[in-house]
């Protein structure tokens, strides 16, 4: 059997003392024929000279700063293999993850990708197993979601210490279009698959991956390993996920309209869960804008907005009837509150 390399891109920006856990990670998971990409979106930190300690076990690049998207897709562009994972350089492999999915691309040619379950381990070194679940919220199973499951000791031999899993392969498309079944750092695809691999929008505030993912699985259908292969870690620097709702709102409407929304064929087949799906961000959208307004104490304008809300808790029509001052006092409680709540968990 012809082994598939593998290229591992890492995309970074100031995070010089999270770096190595990856690049560790990503070093005790590949093989003899497989690369590793740091990609460095200009750092102004001592991520460089982080870096040249690895020597030639990576291949650092340094590119103009542009944004994660624009990093992977440097990184894409650059890559060597057939195959190219992706790895937050705040995250962190488990060392069989490339083994486990190396195996089910050879096996399952057909399918341009496969990514699966994740943990999490939050900066108080909590663990929350299989949290992929967290992120999708679909309540369906697998099988219902892609297809019959099969085991993959039924393809290749489970490595140290792994317990057997089902593999489930399908059809992504439609189901991405209203929930987020992937996470990056899992990923693994086919550089050469038909129409070639998509790229990361660099106009987004967030989501640039769930456009991708999109794209991606358009192109061809996927499979899930319903394991675990890497582990998200929590931390107090900047994440893309920690995005205002409104602006995460309005980012979901501009990548369905891009993806889902300008494909014919699908909305010939799928107009009517399209226009529901987009809808409701719509709707979303309306809320938290009219939300931010009244907890900005902008009380005329935010009754003028919730006028066109529906279906939002009580509780904000009965805030509309204080004085901004008020509300604005109550907005500061609450998040007094809720600091000194987390600040009693971190204890």
């Amino acid at each position: 059997m012809v082994t598939l390399a593998v290229s591992v891109i890492i995309p970074t920006y100031n995070r010089a003392s999270l770096v190595a856990r990856a690049i560790e990670s990503a070093l005790a998971a590949i093989g003899p024929d497989d690369e590793i990409l740091v990609v460095d979106d200009s750092s102004t930190d001592d991520t460089a000279v982080r870096l040249a300690a690895y020597g030639n076990n990576i291949r650092h690049i340094v590119i103009p700063h542009g944004g994660a998207g624009a990093a992977r897709n440097r990184g894409v562009a650059e890559a060597r293999n057939p195959l190219v994972a992706f790895l937050d350089s705040d995250d962190e492999w488990f060392a069989d993850k490339l083994e486990l999915q190396r195996n089910v691309m050879e096996a399952q040619p057909a399918i341009a990708f496969c990514f699966s379950d994740f943990v999490v381990r939050d900066r108080h070194e909590r663990t929350f197993p299989r949290y992929l679940k967290n992120w999708h919220n679909d309540p369906r199973p697998w099988d219902q979601i892609l297809g019959p499951g099969f085991r993959y000791s039924s393809i290749a031999s489970l490595p140290p210490g792994r317990d057997d899993f089902l593999i489930y392969v399908g059809d992504l498309y439609l189901p991405l279009m209203a929930r987020l079944y992937i996470g990056t750092f899992t990923l693994l695809f086919r550089k050469d698959i038909p129409g070639g691999p998509p790229a990361f929008p660099v106009d987004l505030p967030t989501y640039e991956d769930w456009q991708f993912f999109g794209e991606l699985a358009k192109r061809g259908p996927g499979a899930y390993l319903d394991c675990e292969t890497a582990i998200q870690h929590g931390h107090n620097m900047p994440r893309l996920t920690n995005v205002d709702v409104l602006i995460q709102a309005v980012t979901r409407i501009k990548l369905l309209e891009r993806v889902w929304g300008t494909d014919t064929e699908f909305l010939a087949r799928h107009g009517n869960a399209y226009r529901e799906v987009i809808e409701d961000q719509r709707r979303r959208r309306k809320f938290y804008a009219a939300k931010k307004l009244l907890k900005a104490g902008r009380m005329r304008e935010a009754k003028s907005a919730f006028a066109d809300v529906t279906g939002y808790p009580i509780y904000y029509r009965v805030l509309l009837y204080f004085p901004g001052y008020v509300v604005r006092m109550l907005v500061w409680l609450v998040e007094k509150l809720r600091m000194l709540v987390r600040a009693g968990e971190s204890g």
